[in-house]
């Protein structure tokens, strides 16, 4: 953990509660880790009049290490895809300077009252051009 404060890095030490009989982390837990680091970078989006609502699509996680109580982990987010009504953010996850896992979460835009899949907003998509990866 480098101790430099970026939007779209969230560093944490892995917490007792996330430890399975085994000795490493749940692997729900990279889940929610991975969305926790997503919200502190979506908090920097631009205001949008109308914002749509944003569901989850997908989401799939390669495991390459598995993380230990107390392990440093950081966990990086980039945009992989901007689509017309969807955007596909990667997650890095690291401890010192080995991979522990990629996670892959999709979100669609829609409407909040239909719930029907809209066109991400331009300011949006235009905040979401800077952390393409």
């Amino acid at each position: 953990m480098d101790g430099i404060k970026r939007e779209n890095v969230t560093e944490i030490r892995i917490p007792f509660r996330d430890i399975d009989m085994h000795g490493h982390m749940h692997n729900a837990a990279y889940y929610a880790h991975a969305e926790a680091a997503l919200s502190n970078l979506w908090r920097h989006r631009p205001a949008v009049e109308h914002e749509p609502a944003y569901l989850v699509r997908r989401s799939a996680c390669i495991f390459h290490r598995g993380l230990r109580f107390d392990d440093p982990a950081r966990f990086t987010v980039t945009v992989a895809k901007v689509g017309g009504s969807s955007v596909s953010f990667a997650v890095r996850v690291e401890t010192g300077e080995a991979l522990a896992a990629e996670i892959e979460i999709v979100w669609v835009a829609v409407d909040r009252g239909r719930h029907q899949p809209v066109q991400l907003p331009a300011a949006t998509r235009e905040w979401l051009a800077g952390y393409l990866s």
